[in-house]
Formats: structure tokens, sequence, C-alpha cells
């Protein structure tokens, strides 16, 4: 993972590494439909600007055939204004065809990381700074709260959910990387957050005594993360002691960490995702101090849609430049990470034709 800046792949994709408010999902199917035949009409105003902001990269980045040539001059501009304006026809005409085929929305998203995407079961609520994200985008896309449909995805199964067409669009804290790019066959939007990697211990071993990652390593205690994480090549290159069968979800590495018979001495993942469960329980589990790399977060779509890429690409550029994503962090991370005041906004990389 690497911060907003660092080189990136062929894919623009940078190397390394009830809602909010009360508002129930519009449904939590256990098989849901095929991505398609899923949509209403809901608000126009957002949609249209994202339109707008889309045609714009798409033109930039060829997806859109345009004129060229002309004899210069004010006869130039004109035929590029008018090439302009039907450009924007048809990508309105394109995301009008776009929004019939899909009712509603599907985003794939995790249900039991505290503070990131938590799903209350028994209200039908999902609630975290990865679902306001998601509302918000939708909103962009021209849907309301209601047409948005949250399907439950795992690290091990976040791409196969997209190639399979159960989902549209997934945010679960998905780091973005080339390799899950060339390998999954997605593509990404984001970075819409920079989350550090940490671990997190038990607050009161008796044989180990872990303060910070060092220790993780000097003593080769057995690391949990979960599969097909980004942790799992990680913690090898640097010589961790990473168990040799890895669960679906961090929630199961949680559950070793906290068994005293386990072998599990320390849980790897995402600073601000392991934040959640130790405020969740903080009698016996503790967060070291995070600071050895990060792990960018993108919204992952599969390839080969640049229209909707466009689009949440706008749609998120259009989130970060008001105050909406620092009012998320406020509510959702602060109370995690201690912080008095949001962190810097992170830049999205991967708009077509940046």
């Amino acid at each position: 993972a690497s911060a907003p800046g660092a080189a990136t792949s062929s894919q623009g994709v940078p190397y390394g590494g009830a809602s909010s408010e009360g508002v129930p999902s519009a449904g939590v199917p256990s098989e849901p439909p095929a991505a398609a035949s899923r949509r209403g009409r809901g608000s126009s105003r957002g949609w249209k600007l994202a339109v707008a902001a889309a045609c714009v990269v798409l033109l930039a980045g060829g997806g859109w055939l345009v004129a060229q040539g002309g004899s210069g001059g004010e006869q130039d501009d004109a035929s590029a204004a008018q090439g302009a304006g039907s450009a924007e026809g048809d990508a309105e005409q394109a995301w009008e065809q776009w929004r019939d085929a899909n009712k509603t929305l599907t985003i794939g998203a995790k249900e039991d990381q505290p503070g990131l995407s938590l799903h209350n079961k028994d209200t039908g609520v999902w609630s975290g700074f990865d679902i306001d994200i998601a509302y918000a985008l939708a909103e962009k896309l021209g849907y309301d709260k209601e047409q948005v449909d949250f399907y439950k995805v795992t690290t091990a199964n976040r791409a196969s959910k997209l190639k399979n067409g159960e989902v549209d669009l997934v945010v679960a804290s998905y780091s973005m990387t080339p390799e899950r790019v060339e390998k999954d066959g997605i593509t990404f939007v984001g970075p819409y957050y920079m989350a550090g990697r940490s671990f997190l211990v038990r607050k009161n071993s008796a044989k180990y005594d872990l303060d910070e990652a060092a220790d993780v390593q000097k003593y080769q205690v057995e690391v949990c993360t979960a599969r097909d994480s980004t942790y799992v090549d990680h913690l090898q290159r640097q010589g961790y002691a990473i168990g040799k069968w890895q669960p679906d979800t961090y929630e199961e590495c949680v559950d070793r960490l906290l068994d005293e018979d386990s072998k599990v001495y320390a849980v790897a993942s995402d600073d601000v995702l392991l934040a959640g469960y130790a405020q969740r329980d903080p009698a016996h589990l503790k967060l070291l101090t995070s600071g050895y790399g990060t792990e960018p977060y993108g919204v992952a779509m599969e390839q080969g849609d640049p229209l909707l890429k466009s689009m949440v690409c706008s749609g998120l550029q259009e989130v970060l430049a008001g105050k909406e994503w620092s009012e998320m962090y406020m509510k959702n991370l602060a109370p995690l990470t201690g912080r008095k005041t949001a962190p810097r906004k992170p830049k999205p990389m991967t708009c077509p034709g940046e």
C-alpha cells in the first residue's frame, strides 16, 4: 500500500498495500439477484452533476468519440462546445439506461467491523464509515437510501461477488493493490481512506509481553489475519509467524485471540479496523501502535464499465470536496482513533483520464 502520490500500476492503482441515520438497508438478501434490473428513479440532481463530471474524464481518457479537426478560431470553439455537449448528452443517456437496468444499487459490505461497517441483524440497520461512504456515493449516482441493498461480503469472497454479478460495488475496507486488479479482474476508485497497519493483542498475557510490533516478531508468536488479505504476503515477507490456516473474517481471528487455549497471540490488520474490536472489549484486548505502512481503501467494481467507474469517481470527488467526509470520520472513526479533528482527506488517484 502507498500514500497518495505514489507510483501506480498500468490500471492506475497505487502500489502498496439501519445507516448512521437509522435507515435500514433496502434489503439484506442471502442470495441477491444478479446485478441487473434493480433501479428506480431517485434524485436526478446529484447524478446529473456526476454525469457532467464523468463526461469530462471520459473525454480526457478517450472514452467517448469526439469530432476532431476544424478551421480554428471561433468555429473550432463552437465545434468543440457542440461536441462536448453532444458527449454529455450521450453520457446522460447511457447512464439513464444503466439506471433503468439496475432498479436498486447492490453494495457489498462487511457486517462485523465496528466503526467501519456493522450490521444489526435484529433491526436490519447498517452503520459505520464504509456504510456512510456507500450511501453518499449512491446518492451521487441518483439512488435514494431505500434503493440501496447491502449484501454481506468477506475479505475472501469480495472479488468473486463482483465477478458473479451479485453486487455492483464493494465498499468493505478493500485495500487497492495492482495484484488484485490483475488477478481478480476488478478495478478500484479511490482511495477514500488511508488506514495504518497494526496488531491487536491480548491485554494481559501471562506468557508474552507484547507492547509493539517488534515484540510480535521477536517472540515469533502466531499471528492471525483474514484469508486473501494483503497481510498474508506482508507478514510472510517480514518474517512474522503467520498461522498455516487463516479464517474468512477478522472476527474469527479475534475469537481465536480471546481463546486462552488458542496459539494465536496477535491479529494483524488495519489500525482503524482493529481499534473497533479493542474498544468493544478493552478489558481483554489492546491495540499496538501502528506506523509500519498504510492500506488505501478503494471502491471496487468489475472491470469493463468505464461509465460506472467515472460516475463513482466523480461522486467520490464530490464527497471529498465538501464537509461530508470529515463529518463521516468524526462520527464513526474519531471515537476509535481518539482524534479531535479529521485527518487530511485522501485524493482519489484512479479516475479515468487522469
